[in-house]
This record gives structure tokens, C-alpha cells and sequence, in this order.
């Protein structure tokens, strides 16, 4: 399996593959509690990008990722919430923009399991402007300029 290829269920993105490159650059360097720190504030962007309301399952799975970092859980904590209410909600919806959501969600709460969900995270949020903006590579750069800033500015990498 090859992490840096896009994942079959994203199907075909219009990305700025330059600026993947250069997130991808940044994510090599960082450590897997750093990718768990980015993507509690991915997480939280895309909350203001899309202005969904946090539901429960969101909220919760963001406290247990912070517990995972604070070392006062496993992964299997995030990860069982995700797999269960947000897995549920892309399935249920036939809302692309929110399915978008919800998937975005469940690649970043499972960062805690494999580091590489961060990355896939950040294809997934692509996958989401594409829903919100279609054909509006502007917009797509935008969002991958933001993940490259996010990174750096908390000084993931």
C-alpha cells in the first residue's frame, strides 16, 4: 500500500498536487502525536469552513483524541466513537457536501491509530472544497496552502 496515493473512496480530486508535495514534505517530518495536534485543528477548520454544528460524535471524538495525547487513552477510543456515529453519518446522507464531512472527520479521528490518516485527512477536506466550490481550483489551493500553514504555524514540523 502506497500512503501517498489517494484512496479509492475519494475517487478523482481536482488538488494542486504541488502543494500536496509540499504538505507531504511537512507530514514526513512530524511524529504521530504531532499529526493527532494538527488534526484536532483540521478538525476545527473544517467545522468553520462547512458551518456544521459540532455534533456529539465529533465532540467527543476530538476530547478523546486530546485524552490520547494527555496519555489517558488508547487510540481504540477515538477510533471506536469513529467508526460507529461518523462512519454511520457519510453512509446515511445523501447530502455530498455533508458525506464529504463526515468522512473528512473519520480520517482525522482515526489519526491516533496510524499517523498516515493525517495525510488522508487532508485529501479528504480537498475532496469537501471540491463538493462546496466544484471546479474551483482557487479555492482547492487555498485549502492546501491552509493545511501547509496549520502544520507549520503550530510548529508541527
Amino acid at each position: 500500500m502506497n500512503i501517498y496515493e489517494y484512496q479509492r473512496p475519494l475517487g478523482k480530486i481536482n488538488d494542486a498536487p504541488e502543494l500536496r508535495s509540499e504538505f507531504i514534505a511537512e507530514y514526513d517530518a512530524g511524529t504521530k502525536e504531532d499529526m493527532v495536534r494538527f488534526g484536532l485543528a483540521l478538525g476545527n477548520h473544517i467545522l468553520n469552513v462547512t458551518g456544521f454544528e459540532p455534533c456529539e460524535e465529533v465532540q467527543s471524538t476530538f476530547t478523546a483524541m486530546q485524552r490520547w495525547l494527555d496519555k489517558q487513552a488508547n487510540y481504540h477510543e477515538a477510533r471506536g466513537i469513529d467508526y460507529g456515529a461518523l462512519w454511520k453519518g457519510a453512509r446515511a446522507t445523501d447530502d455530498l457536501v455533508k458525506e464529504r464531512f463526515f468522512r473528512t472527520m473519520h480520517q482525522i479521528t482515526c489519526i491516533p491509530h496510524c499517523k498516515y490518516h493525517a495525510l488522508w485527512a487532508t485529501d479528504f477536506a480537498v475532496a469537501l472544497i471540491n463538493r462546496i466550490y466544484p471546479d474551483n481550483l482557487d479555492e482547492v489551493t487555498k485549502e492546501r496552502r491552509f493545511h501547509i500553514s496549520l502544520i507549520k504555524r503550530a510548529g508541527i514540523a
